[in-house]
């Protein structure tokens, strides 16, 4: 009985309506924990062992043949454990749907997570290791590379011990980013699946393609999903919700000089150094707008790369800022080192700037239910929820612009795009059962 009461006492503070009795999930399912961290091991240490690292060099949507491998895996594990109208379309994505199981005007909510892995390091021969019951200290991933964990390089292993943490061997990526939540998800339908009088809405489940070069989602086609609201599950933290991100920019510039002039008859000549104008531009750029120069809510500017072919030098960087006002600003330094740049070389034969929009901080249209409906699936499973900023983008802010609604869910993964990044499969195991209970809440709501 005190359980019930507590339940209704959360659900009444969230302002949420509660329209039916919750089912208590865990007396109708005898729940098992380490049943679900041997399914969620055994699945995250398949999966990575496919190469799915995309490629910002390609033209296609996905950018690499590993993606499709692992999508038409997940294909037949999804039929495999009941889902229906599974389907994987020519840009890598798959869907899938897990009907309700009872009569209900609830909305359909839906789970989302990427195949591909980042390009910071090897996706090649990824070998998982497990090391169970993490007893605090250095744990070592691959002694000969001196590659080792430790609470100074990883500092949430300090909430680790006593967890199973799997690492890659050394080398490569490990690819917790984002098979966490492949795996979650996937556990998630085999046990909706096993599971059949545990009450749910209906329920859709896609896999994307390119998420790390942010090429994908602008693929997906939201009104034919069909879902309401949605959730990535592609976070770090145990109890992390995100419901913010960057606004984020890309630029281009190009300097075309007349390096083809002797350089010991330069003076009084045509001669135009354009990678010295690149050199003056990347200088002039404020130091402390960098990425090491900046936290929290505060933005930044980088450049990514410095291309030079004869007389033509191209650069491309990237602007990330959390609201309009500060990306005013940080386009305005832009724009400011690129003219006085200008300004200097009137020998220069070319000069051109240009700004791409990639994506905006996805809290502007994000509506409060679907970030109350976490918090509170968490609390009921005892689990602190710390709602945060991502120093970043998901897939989530381009599906909540695109009219579906999603916050990022903590899915376990740690020291992400490097030969240090690890997976904690507790974290993992309370990733699932917030999933399952947010299962249970939406069949609450009304749409």
């Amino acid at each position: 009985m005190k359980n019930w009461l507590r339940f209704i006492a959360l659900f009444a503070m969230s302002g949420l309506p509660l329209l039916a009795y919750a089912q208590d999930w865990k007396a109708v399912t005898h729940y098992d924990k380490t049943a679900i961290k041997k399914q969620l091991t055994d699945r995250f240490t398949r999966y990575v062992t496919f190469d799915t690292q995309s490629s910002e060099t390609a033209s296609s949507v996905p950018s690499t043949p590993g993606q499709i491998k692992l999508a038409k895996e997940l294909v037949k594990e999804l039929k495999k454990n009941g889902a229906k109208n599974v389907r994987l379309d020519k840009s890598g994505f798959v869907t899938a749907e897990i009907p309700a199981n009872v009569a209900t005007k609830a909305p359909t909510i839906a789970f989302f997570a990427h195949l591909d892995t980042a390009l910071e390091a090897s996706g090649k021969n990824v070998k998982p290791q497990v090391h169970t019951k993490y007893q605090g200290g250095d744990l070592v991933i691959n002694s000969e590379k001196k590659l080792i964990l430790n609470p100074t390089n990883a500092p949430q292993l300090l909430q680790g011990r006593g967890h199973d943490i799997i690492t890659a061997s050394g080398g490569t990526l490990l690819g917790a980013d984002d098979k966490t939540g492949v795996a979650i998800i996937m556990t998630l339908v085999q046990f909706l699946y096993d599971n059949p009088s545990l009450e749910h809405a209906p329920i859709k489940i896609a896999f994307t393609p390119d998420e790390e070069i942010g090429t994908g989602i602008g693929h997906f086609n939201v009104p034919a999903f069909g879902a309401n609201y949605a959730y990535t599950v592609d976070g770090g933290n145990l109890g992390e919700i995100i419901n913010e991100t960057f606004n984020a920019k890309s630029f281009t510039v190009v300097f075309e000089g007349n390096r083809a002039v002797h350089p010991g008859e330069a003076l009084n000549s045509p001669f135009a150094d354009n990678v010295l104008m690149a050199s003056d531009f990347h200088t002039l750029l404020p130091r402390y707008k960098r990425p090491e120069s900046t936290s929290g809510r505060k933005g930044f500017i980088l450049v990514d790369s410095i291309q030079t072919q004869e007389n033509r030098t191209e650069i491309k960087g990237i602007i990330r800022a959390f609201t309009d006002t500060e990306m005013d600003e940080l386009v305005n330094d832009v724009k400011t080192a690129f003219n006085t740049v200008k300004a200097m070389n009137h020998k220069g034969t070319g000069f051109q700037l240009s700004f791409t929009d990639q994506y905006k901080n996805m809290n502007t249209v994000l509506p409060k239910q679907v970030v109350d409906m976490a918090v509170l699936a968490m609390q009921q499973e005892e689990i602190t929820p710390t709602i945060t900023a991502a120093r970043g983008g998901t897939d989530g802010s381009q599906l909540s612009f695109k009219g579906l609604p999603t916050p990022d869910i903590f899915s376990g993964q740690f020291n992400i795009h490097s030969e240090l990044e690890y997976a904690d499969v507790d974290v993992m195991e309370s990733s699932f059962r917030t999933l399952v209970r947010l299962a249970t809440l939406w069949n609450l709501q009304e749409k």
